[in-house]
């Protein structure tokens, strides 16, 4: 692990990658009869976000990839139709993986009928090592000077602008879900485009080191972040490139105006599969100006949890989709 960039632990996490499409393919590709209901919410007047269904021009035929430079694959319910305001999920994979691998470890492909949302898969950018990455942080993953010019903040606003323009879409549900740098990314985005961003889940993710970086948020977003505590990849206590898991949290509840002072210890929570009993613990911010921010600690999980518990995988799909904006 080099001590200058902590997160490139790159054998174990390709070949554990690899390795958890074997593991993880029951559970990831377990779908779920328990339909979420819909939320029919108001689009946004404040946001700046207009789409097609806001003027009556979506196609029931969409096309099925976004994005112009850097191509998206999208996947939207088999049936859908342009008289429903779906919630938009974006994936965003962890570094050196991609997006098919990280949507089917998360069982996000295999979720969209039952759940009912519109899935955007985007890739990250190769650095000369041909390895994927998302610029986010000075921690992860940018490794040169070219690396560190690639904006995808922008790249990310663009991609939901495209889905609004071409899917109809609910814009109080729009979701970021990232592993590892995809966490760091997301993360970036509650930070730099809270107008659009409502929700993000982060596992195995951190944010900048100095919480001054992360701009202040103009909307609340709710922020489910999970992190095993045996995570030797990215720590669950963190370090001097990025804080840990609990104070990551912390900071996103005080971005969401909650009550950092008085978090709630909710039920445990069996997530994976692999740890006997209910190993995650729940610790909630929940008394905030809108939405809820709670940490997930995977008692005894390493870096790339699983298998998951099918309900699990449920549970990340429902938190950001059950979180619109009011």
């Amino acid at each position: 692990m080099l001590s200058t960039h902590p997160v490139l632990n790159l054998g174990k996490f390709l070949f554990a990658a690899c390795s958890v499409i074997c593991i993880l393919f029951a559970s990831a590709c377990s779908d779920s009869n328990n339909s979420n209901n819909l939320i029919i919410t108001d689009p946004l007047q404040n946001t700046g976000l207009t789409g097609c269904a806001d003027t009556d021009s979506c196609f029931s035929n969409p096309t099925l990839q976004i994005g112009i430079e850097r191509p998206a694959q999208v996947q939207i319910p088999s049936d859908y139709t342009t008289t429903t305001r779906y919630p938009l999920v974006i994936v965003l994979h962890g570094f050196g993986a991609n997006g098919f691998v990280q949507s089917l470890y998360l069982g996000l492909g295999t979720r969209v009928d039952s759940k009912q949302y519109i899935l955007v898969v985007p890739e990250g950018t190769e650095n000369t090592n041909a390895q994927q990455f998302w610029n986010a942080t000075p921690a992860c993953c940018a490794r040169s000077q070219q690396d560190l010019q690639i904006d995808d903040v922008a790249y990310i606003r663009s991609l939901i602008e495209e889905a609004a323009a071409t899917y109809s879409i609910d814009p109080a549900r729009i979701g970021l879900i990232g592993h590892s740098n995809g966490g760091f990314m997301a993360l970036r985005m509650a930070c730099e485009a809270s107008d659009l961003v409502t929700s993000v889940v982060s596992l195995a993710g951190s944010t900048f080191v100095d919480d001054a970086s992360c701009a202040p948020t103009t909307y609340p977003v709710s922020v489910l972040a999970m992190h095993g505590d045996a995570d030797d990849t990215i720590f669950y206590d963190g370090n001097q490139f990025y804080p840990g898991a609990a104070e990551t949290a912390r900071r996103f509840a005080a971005h969401a105006g909650c009550d950092t002072s008085n978090p709630v210890l909710a039920q445990n929570l069996d997530i994976v599969a692999s740890i006997a009993g209910s190993e995650t613990t729940v610790l909630q911010y929940s008394d905030c100006a809108e939405g809820e921010v709670t940490l997930w600690t995977l008692v005894g999980a390493p870096h790339i949890p699983g298998p998951w518990v099918p309900s699990a995988l449920d549970s990340m799909v429902n938190w950001m989709i059950e979180h619109p904006r009011k």
